[in-house]
């Protein structure tokens, strides 16, 4: 805005009071006064229009009330008073959300990496200067715990490596644990089934063989019976004996 301002050649409103005429004074030198006093305030009274032209219309409907019969400096005094205090605030939120911002296993770690990258760079466009050394080093010390040998390895590499290098590694690193996971389950799930179908072939079999000495069993009675008739049926020497047939 303040460029712009320049450009017109009105920002000077902003630091350059306006002219007082003296009335003291003579003629010529009081004309010469009333004319930069004329002109100084036209620019004012365009500097403020601006100013408030720049502002979204729920403050301009309020700015443009409230500072309707003052300056365009006491306009932009009272607007930088506000808004590089909570910009000075921002600042400080997005330092500390930096400092505290820690990176889990339970998610992916590259995608912890990239809300990292977004944090450093509102720091930057806040007016920070936040170097890439910095910046490697401060995602290398906020790897996780299941991380530390790539964090040893990390570290004496950081002096010489880029963000690009850094992003790529790890990368690649999540990549490599996740189908080493991923290969581990399978191995689990192909163990748990043949367990289970050992299992059930073991089951098979005890069924089977409870089923045959069930059989046995039952036909146990049978067999006695028929032994016992046989050897009254001999003892007796009924006429059927010599038929069997007979017995049906």
């Amino acid at each position: 805005m303040y460029f712009f301002l320049a450009t017109l050649k009105i920002a000077y409103v902003l630091t350059i009071p306006k002219p007082i005429v003296d009335e003291a004074a003579d003629e010529a030198i009081k004309q010469t006064a009333m004319k930069q006093k004329q002109r100084w305030e036209d620019d004012d009274t365009y500097c403020k229009g601006y100013i408030l032209g720049g502002l979204s219309d729920i403050l301009y409907d309020v700015y443009e009330i409230k500072y309707a019969n003052s300056t365009a400096k006491e306009l932009c005094d009272d607007l930088d008073s506000k808004y590089k205090t909570e910009d000075a605030g921002n600042k400080k939120f997005l330092i500390s959300k930096l400092f505290d911002f820690r990176l889990v296993d339970s998610k992916s770690v590259i995608t912890q990496i990239h809300e990292l990258q977004m944090i450093m760079n509102l720091i930057i466009l806040e007016g920070h200067s936040l170097d890439e050394s910095f910046q490697v080093s401060t995602i290398i010390s906020k790897l996780p715990l299941a991380w530390k040998e790539c964090h040893k390895e990390l570290k004496q590499k950081k002096d010489a490596m880029t963000m690009l290098e850094l992003v790529k590694y790890i990368q690649v690193e999540e990549n490599s644990r996740n189908l080493d996971r991923l290969e581990l389950e399978d191995n689990k799930s192909s163990k748990a089934l043949v367990i289970d179908h050992g299992s059930s072939s073991g089951t098979k079999r005890k069924l089977d063989g409870q089923a045959s000495a069930s059989t046995n069993q039952q036909d146990k009675p049978k067999k006695a019976y028929w032994k016992c008739t046989s050897f009254l049926i001999k003892c007796l020497d009924f006429p059927f004996a010599s038929n069997p047939a007979l017995l049906d």
